[in-house]
């Protein structure tokens, strides 16, 4: 029997440890240089390809954040959220204290991208900002096979987010004859007027839930955002770990 059990072991082995090392080398091996844009996919212009390096070289001597854009044609069936976060863990993507690291990947031919967040930027760059930022900045064009424009629109706009967050504008990295194309969107759009309108709202509707319903609507509510708080906490990692993001497809 345990002859048996041992050669099962050494078959498990046989099997699985290729595997294992195959999916590991799917994953594009950390540059040794210009780590800041790598496009193997060969959808990016010159023009914007420097323009990048430029910025997030200057981003990163400012304020030690590194924003990082990698193309790949595909990802051989790998989960997407997966390959992601393991390429901002294996290329040690930001700085290893702060987490200060985001990646923008593209998958061409699986028409998949994701924006991953290391913890100490996830304030900044909340699941749903990098969501819109993708719906916005980058889908309308891939859509065109505009990639070049979708992914330098996308890139400008997580920049200056960015430097927000340090109270840095593009202009204090000095970099010369490099434009971006656009600002970062005005995350304070909602009027004063409005958000007194709607506060009032809710305060109505949870005075009829407590005179009529007993307080259904608000425990229910409750239970609502106890599991949005257990699924969003759900994500662990350390030093160069992934603290959220989002994912798209066109």
């Amino acid at each position: 029997m345990k002859r048996l059990l041992w050669f099962l072991v050494l078959v498990c082995q046989l099997v699985f440890a290729p595997l294992l090392l195959c999916a590991e080398n799917q994953i594009p091996p950390r540059p040794t240089s210009s780590i800041y844009i790598q496009d193997q996919a060969g959808v990016l212009s010159q023009s914007t390809r420097d323009t990048i390096s430029a910025y997030s070289a200057a981003l990163d001597r400012k304020t030690q954040a590194q924003i990082v854009v990698l193309t790949v044609p595909s990802l051989q069936d790998q989960p997407l959220e997966d390959y992601a976060l393991t390429v901002l863990r294996q290329w040690g993507i930001g700085d290893k204290e702060k987490n200060n690291g985001v990646l923008l990947l593209v998958a061409v031919q699986d028409r998949k991208s994701r924006i991953e967040v290391g913890y100490g930027l996830e304030g900044a760059l909340p699941d749903g900002l990098t969501g819109r930022i993708q719906d916005e900045d980058m889908l309308p064009y891939f859509r065109q096979e505009d990639y070049d424009k979708g992914i330098l629109n996308a890139y400008s706009t997580l920049l200056q987010t960015v430097l927000k967050e340090y109270n840095l504008s593009p202009q204090d990295l000095q970099v010369e004859n490099k434009l971006l194309p656009q600002e970062a969107p005005n995350t304070e759009s909602i009027s004063p007027l409005t958000a007194g309108l709607w506060i009032m709202g809710i305060l109505v509707l949870f005075v009829l839930d407590h005179l009529f319903l007993k307080g259904v609507l608000l425990r229910f509510l409750i239970y609502l955002l106890g599991l949005l708080v257990s699924k969003n906490g759900g994500r662990g990692g350390g030093g160069s770990g992934g603290g959220g993001g989002s994912s798209k497809s066109w």
